[in-house]
């Protein structure tokens, strides 16, 4: 039977109504999204203190309740000590901060900005700050109360061992039968899991939006993770994060411009032995050249890659808070001053002024020339003070320079932040220049001032010597070493090491092995010099201890 011109008409208006109405609903919904999504997220402007140790430089990583999960649901993988030898937080070298609200580590903060945009969240993301890398401790001997200080780079941290078990846990997968495929198994972290396992330990429970944006986050970085697994392989885990065979860098190093290589210059970057250690940021004002190859002349460009390094983007790192608390950070470290050695190791007692003397004179007829120093409460350059030594002259381990990659990155770092984004820096302040991309013999490290010099172990830009004493040869430099919470020396100004592996110096460090090569920089004289001079250098020792 037709139906009639006038129930056509009435169900047309019918259906006319219900689309306004739900036109109208998400209008409606959309502008509550707005209107509550300028809530989730507050800009905290921090003075230059704070911004150093508790501003998010752009490296927002995992929504916060996960934080707080994942060492209980996974233990075999933030635990490769085993449990016997600590928390998540000894085993990987952080630092505990009693004043962190949320329980987190030294160097770890929270805020409502998404990762890499730096937009809204209803759930709180942990960040990584600039005091992660560059605070530390030092102790004398184990159980001994240690020293904390801001500046030096961590002398335990273990950052990349950590980045492996972090994704490890997101693609874990639940076990198979016998013949199922793997890759259809489901996975072990779901928001679920991370909701029950954050009641029963904080007693909260998780929002719906908290829920969403878990779910959201986790849906995205494992994506992009299983993406990257053909180029990069698979992160370590079930204990082996912190092997020195499979996580070569170690504690206080890090695999200088992987990141770099991968996210902005898309190379897979894959097993690069470019080593480097975490730099102490002591008296930045000081200095014309930052990184060790002397690389960047501009500071904000330094800290801004740096933050991209860690996992920024340029589009997070325009965002005002953060673009505040980078260049608020950089303002902190401009006259950041070291202790004096007596004064962080008193039981070390006062030092010989004799020595110092005579040390002095030493220093400045071997070292000043390169290095510059103390001058009253600032410092006197010498003639080549800020000059990039060649490779072939200063001897040192030739991969941080040499490697194929490096005469075209600084144009794709200067291209990468567009003209009008705040860390846009010019072409000329990256190095090396393109006229001279090619030319291997200017490649080599910047002679910088070493004010501080007792705290700058391990020594070299790979972190190869332990010790001022075998850096100047006055003792032979270790083939091997152990690595991790190494206790301090006062004698030989650096770190101690146990003849064998022990829960607490778990990384063997090899001197033969690619990228980490202890030789070069041989002055004032080579171990084997016959006109090597001992009691200057024992003096030279003292007087190094008072920089």
């Amino acid at each position: 039977m037709p139906v009639s011109v006038p129930r056509l008409n009435y169900v047309w208006r019918v259906a006319l109504w219900v689309l306004n109405i739900a036109i109208l609903i998400a209008v409606l919904a959309t502008g509550y999204l707005v209107y509550i999504e300028r809530g989730w997220a507050k800009p905290i402007y921090r003075d230059a203190p704070q911004a150093f140790r508790n501003g998010t430089i752009g490296t927002e990583v995992m929504p916060l309740p996960v934080a707080l999960v994942l060492p209980d649901l996974f233990p075999h993988h933030f635990q490769p000590g085993g449990q016997e030898a600590g928390t998540w937080v000894e085993q990987f070298g952080f630092l505990d901060d009693p004043d962190n609200p949320d329980g987190l580590p030294v160097g770890f903060t929270t805020t409502n900005y998404r990762p890499q945009t730096a937009a809204p969240s209803p759930v709180p993301f942990v960040a990584l700050t600039c005091a992660l890398c560059h605070t530390t401790e030092f102790s004398t001997s184990d159980g001994a109360e240690p020293v904390r200080l801001l500046g030096p780079g961590s002398v335990s941290i273990n950052l990349f061992a950590w980045l492996d078990a972090f994704q490890s846990s997101l693609i874990e997968r639940m076990p198979t039968a016998p013949g199922e495929p793997v890759e259809d198994a489901p996975f072990r972290l779901t928001v679920p899991a991370i909701m029950a396992t954050y009641e029963e330990k904080t007693g909260k429970s998780l929002s719906l939006p908290e829920r969403i944006m878990t779910g959201l986050w986790l849906r995205q970085i494992r994506e992009r993770l299983l993406a990257n697994i053909e180029r990069f392989d698979e992160p370590y885990g079930y204990g082996r994060s912190r092997d020195e065979d499979v996580t070569p860098t170690g504690p206080t190093r890090t695999l200088a411009f992987r990141t770099l290589l991968r996210n902005v210059m898309h190379y897979p970057a894959n097993n690069l032995p470019i080593h480097s250690k975490i730099a102490t940021i002591y008296n930045q004002g000081w200095r014309e050249r930052a990184q060790f190859d002397g690389s960047v002349s501009n500071v904000e460009a330094r800290s801004s890659l740096a933050a991209v390094a860690a996992g920024a983007t340029e589009v997070n790192l325009a965002h005002p808070e953060i673009v505040h608390n980078i260049r608020e950070a950089i303002a902190y470290t401009i006259s950041l001053a070291p202790p004096k050695f007596q004064d962080l190791f008193p039981e070390a007692g006062q030092p010989d002024p004799g020595a110092v003397q005579r040390g002095r004179q030493v220093y400045r007829n071997s070292c000043m020339s390169c290095h510059g120093d103390r001058s009253g409460e600032g410092w006197e350059p010498g003639e080549r003070t800020h000059e990039v030594i060649p490779l072939s002259e200063i001897g040192t381990d030739p991969e941080r320079v040499m490697f194929r990659h490096y005469g075209e990155m600084p144009d794709a770092l200067h291209a990468y932040f567009p003209k009008e984004h705040p860390f846009a820096f010019a072409r000329d302040e990256v190095h090396p220049q393109p006229q001279d991309a090619d030319n291997l013999a200017i490649r080599g490290y910047v002679a910088g001032p070493v004010d501080g010099a007792f705290l700058r172990a391990p020594f070299l830009h790979n972190a190869s010597i332990l010790t001022l004493a075998e850096l100047i040869n006055l003792e032979p430099r270790r083939a091997q070493f152990y690595r991790g919470w190494n206790t301090y020396d006062t004698d030989r100004a650096g770190f101690a090491s146990p003849s064998a592996k022990d829960s607490r110096r778990y990384f063997l460090f090899e001197t033969s092995a690619p990228g980490n090569s202890n030789a070069g920089h041989n002055y004032p004289w080579a171990i084997d010099d016959p006109e090597r001079d001992p009691a200057a250098l024992s003096d030279l020792l003292a007087y190094l201890k008072t920089l």
